[in-house]
């Protein structure tokens, strides 16, 4: 049977796609589900054909799936914050779990290599030590019926799922810390009472774009960034001392100056409203300066999970140099020092290497040292990488799309015993990790990690041996 756009059927829901979509099958075609969970029975209609899958989304659940569980949020299934709360946490990890094995034999091509059961997250809500919400004029509407009410004001939150135009009018997010939680509440109050301009990104026109909360869930110290469009910060003053009067655990206010049709929230120009520039965060023995744009593991708590699991792994023996590349503020690097005789760090975020260096300075750590590059072609053009010992082990941790072709063949060209790649993205990594094989690389390791419940998102570790 053909079957066309527009169209509803009824699936069955097997299993669920690396990103989130329910894996269901009509004959021999391929669907993924919007909004299907494993064990759902639903009807469904189709909004996108392929040439090998269907795409569709929900539209009636005929029989709920044994692992649906209430969502606690009250804007769960609107907001793109999270996308599984009304999956059972067990079953969470086993579809990430199974997801991994997918996409390491799928686009790796490794058919046969074991998988170590997945670690999970014992804080499954109250996680996040770092959010950005949108300030926007492009409110979603909830509620047709009560649309004149719903449309006075700005809305304050987060994207609704897969559109960049729209923001749901968040007022809890349980993903957040508490006292995270707390700031963006009051901020939500000041906004509307100082009128600030929310920014419209249609017509790119306001004053106001993001507010990105920090928060160091072991310090509680907060840094609160906002990102506008001009240079003229002075209706943000009253705000601040508001926040300052009653929250005495911000140690930063700042203000990020971006260009009006920038897509990013990273800027050049960085002012100090209040206090310093950056907070600080502990995990374990250690205490990491954390500056607005550096990158840091967005679950502390799990960070130390992971990080322990990177030294069991690694099996260190004490004589190893070790390169940590895209080091980000250098907190794995610092986390493993003491079981290594010497870790160079590499990052392209000039403010995250300044971190780097006074984390090491701070922690008395001495058997470190960072540099400033792109790898792209750090190794060719950074005169004092060319002095440093060649490694024994190259720890990886990139962004999530992955390692660029050239920097994995300069990668290579160390000949090192060990590569331990750390990636939030499994089909980048299994992408990276297939190169890596065919230039006589094992994997000998595979450990997913769970670092953030009720979404798609999955961190895994892989340790892969040089052989001859």
């Amino acid at each position: 049977m053909k079957l066309n756009k527009g169209q509803i059927i009824e699936l069955d829901v097997t299993s669920l796609a690396y990103g989130g979509l329910g894996v269901s099958h009509y004959n021999d075609i391929t669907i993924f589900v919007k909004g299907g969970l494993p064990g759902d029975k639903l009807k469904a209609k189709i909004y996108k054909k392929k040439k090998n899958y269907l795409e569709a989304y929900s539209v009636e659940k005929i029989q709920k799936s044994d692992f649906f569980t209430e969502p606690q949020c009250e804007h769960y299934g609107i907001c793109g914050g999270c996308s599984l709360q009304d999956l059972n946490y067990n079953e969470q990890l086993n579809q990430k779990y199974l997801q991994v094995k997918d996409l390491f034999n799928r686009i790796g091509k490794f058919s046969s290599i074991p998988i170590n059961n997945i670690v999970g997250c014992k804080q499954h809500y109250g996680y996040r030590n770092k959010m950005e919400f949108s300030y926007s004029s492009n409110k979603w509407i909830v509620d047709l019926n009560e649309k004149e009410k719903e449309m006075n004001g700005p809305a304050f939150g987060l994207h609704v799922k897969s559109r960049f135009d729209k923001i749901v009018d968040i007022n809890d997010c349980h993903i957040n810390g508490k006292l995270a939680n707390k700031i963006f509440q009051f901020i939500k109050q000041n906004l509307h009472e100082y009128n600030i301009t929310p920014f419209d990104i249609k017509k790119r026109t306001g004053f106001l774009k993001n507010i990105i909360i920090r928060q160091g869930h072991a310090t509680n110290e907060i840094l609160v960034n906002f990102i506008i469009t001009e240079s003229d910060n002075s209706c943000l003053v009253p705000i601040t001392q508001n926040l300052i009067k009653n929250f005495n655990e911000i140690k930063s206010v700042l203000c990020s100056t971006v260009k009006k049709n920038s897509g990013s929230s990273f800027s050049d120009e960085e002012k100090i409203l209040w206090g310093e520039d950056y907070i600080t965060e502990k995990i374990d023995d250690s205490i990491y300066k954390i500056s607005s744009n550096s990158f840091f593991q967005t679950n502390s708590k799990q960070a130390k999970v992971l990080y322990d699991l990177i030294i069991d792994i690694a099996d260190f023996k004490g004589n190893e140099i070790v390169y940590d590349l895209y080091c980000g503020t250098g907190s794995i690097g610092l986390h493993i020092a003491k079981y290594v005789k010497m870790v160079y760090g590499i990052e392209v975020v000039m403010s995250a290497v300044i971190d780097a260096i006074e984390n090491a300075k701070n922690n008395k750590i001495k058997n470190i040292h960072f540099f400033h590059g792109d790898l792209i072609n750090a190794f060719k053009t950074n005169e004092e990488l060319k002095l440093i010992p060649k490694p024994d082990i190259i720890i990886l941790d990139p962004p999530r799309a992955g390692i660029h072709e050239n920097t994995l063949n300069e990668i290579l060209k160390f000949n090192s015993i060990k590569i331990i790649y750390i990636s939030c993205n499994p089909s980048t990594q299994a992408r990276d990790i297939k190169l890596l094989s065919e230039n006589n690389y094992k994997i000998k390791n595979i450990q997913p990690v769970d670092m953030f419940p009720h979404t798609p998102h999955i961190e895994n570790i892989v340790l892969m041996e040089k052989y001859e």
